[in-house]
């Protein structure tokens, strides 16, 4: 089966590359290739060249006036792809759902997986990319015409596509329970973490000399987002401080420093970290190069997760602890309470004081961890497992 995996969209975010980067590693797996992938790159127009560029200077502006770093760019996260891609075949094309369509023809794919772009009559049959509800669950985050965007966005993909994956059970029921969509039509990929060996390339010691980190210390690896919940975090490491076993302990937060709802949010935090006497000891990394997050995350003594929403289960960072065996205290949202695998466990949300219990128990009783070797075998029986679910499903919809 020819099956066309465009990066339209993915290479705007972090955790899009990260998706495209799961579900190639997935289908590489498979014992048996019964899939044939090829990529359809974006090539920017003009007027789409110079709003990157306007939007990347604002970034940067918001950035500088906050006390972050910028977030990576656009060409950067391409480029990401790419050198994932390797020699597969790659058609560049517009950025723009006749773009998909053009490279689908191209090479003669039999299903274009998955498409955050409605492609319309011309096109093969397509899998739609959704990634949550969250507008829906959280509406005070979102104006009401972006609200008003992303369910008439939905709506169409939904309308356009033979089928339509997504990262959680939770966001499956969504999609059945907002749009209508037969449940039959769903993937709902399982949790499925995972390493790669390059992800022990980076020593953690060095990742701690380049960032002046010293000592013990948790980590957080979240986008400076609202719903993200670093306030619990930066409290219950406060908390934790006040412990005569855990006065030495440092906190570690790296991701993007700018929310587009609230440019001042990464310096409300920063602030209120000055207000718990804590900020000597808190590092506001901001993004760092993945091989240097990994690396840190190695290092720390267990990864925070107080996030009020997530898309899959723990969201990316939980992903890459388990995969890497690294313990994670992460919040009782109802899609987190999905991941099965790991040294997880949960505290209710919002919660500073439960989250420092948490955190205290775990550092009290700390379990040898995996070695590399057993971290590798159990994320490649994690990828081909995903692989042959991704497999099967595709096949159904192409004899259905």
């Amino acid at each position: 089966m020819r099956v066309l995996l465009p990066l339209h969209g993915f290479v705007r975010w972090n955790g899009g590359l990260d998706l495209i980067r799961l579900l190639v590693s997935a289908l590489d797996s498979m014992a048996v290739r019964e899939i044939e992938l090829s990529f359809a790159v974006p090539v920017d127009s003009k007027p789409s060249r110079l709003m990157h560029a306007g939007f990347r200077k604002f970034r940067q502006f918001v950035a500088r006036s906050t006390g972050g770093s910028p977030a990576g760019s656009r060409d950067a996260l391409v480029q990401a792809a790419l050198r994932m891609i390797g020699d597969r075949p790659v058609v560049r094309c517009a950025d723009s759902s006749k773009g998909v369509v053009v490279a689908a023809r191209a090479t003669r794919s039999d299903f274009v997986f998955p498409s955050m772009n409605p492609l319309g009559r011309d096109g093969p049959p397509r899998v739609a990319y959704l990634f949550d509800f969250q507008h829906r669950y959280l509406p005070h985050l979102f104006s009401a015409r972006t609200r008003y965007n992303r369910d008439r966005r939905f709506k169409a993909l939904a309308a356009d596509a033979t089928g339509i994956v997504v990262n959680s059970r939770a966001v499956a029921d969504d999609v059945v329970r907002f749009l209508g969509f037969p449940s039959s039509k769903i993937l709902a990929m399982p949790f499925s973490p995972y390493a790669l060996p390059r992800w022990f390339d980076t020593r953690p010691e060095d990742a701690r000399r380049k960032y002046g980190i010293s000592g013990r210390y948790l980590l957080v690896c979240n986008h400076f987002w609202k719903h993200k919940d670093h306030a619990t975090a930066l409290r219950a490491f406060a908390r934790l401080r006040e412990r005569t076993p855990f006065s030495d302990l440092q906190l570690v937060m790296t991701g993007d420093p700018i929310d587009h709802r609230d440019p001042r949010h990464y310096a409300r935090l920063q602030e209120l970290a000055r207000n718990l006497a804590v900020f000597d000891c808190a590092h506001f990394l901001g993004l760092i190069p993945k091989d240097d997050q990994l690396a840190l995350m190695r290092g720390c003594e267990v990864l925070l997760q107080p996030t009020h929403f997530e898309g899959g289960p723990g969201g990316g960072s939980v992903y890459e602890a388990v995969g890497l065996g690294v313990p994670a205290v992460v919040s009782d949202i109802p899609i987190n309470l999905e991941i099965d695998q790991g040294e997880v466990c949960f505290f209710r949300k919002g919660d500073a004081e439960h989250l420092a219990e948490s955190v205290a128990e775990l550092l009290s009783s700390p379990r040898p961890r995996p070695t590399r070797e057993e971290l590798l075998a159990k994320g490649d029986a994690n990828l081909q497992r995903l692989g042959n679910v991704i497999c099967r499903y595709l096949t159904g919809l192409h004899a259905g």
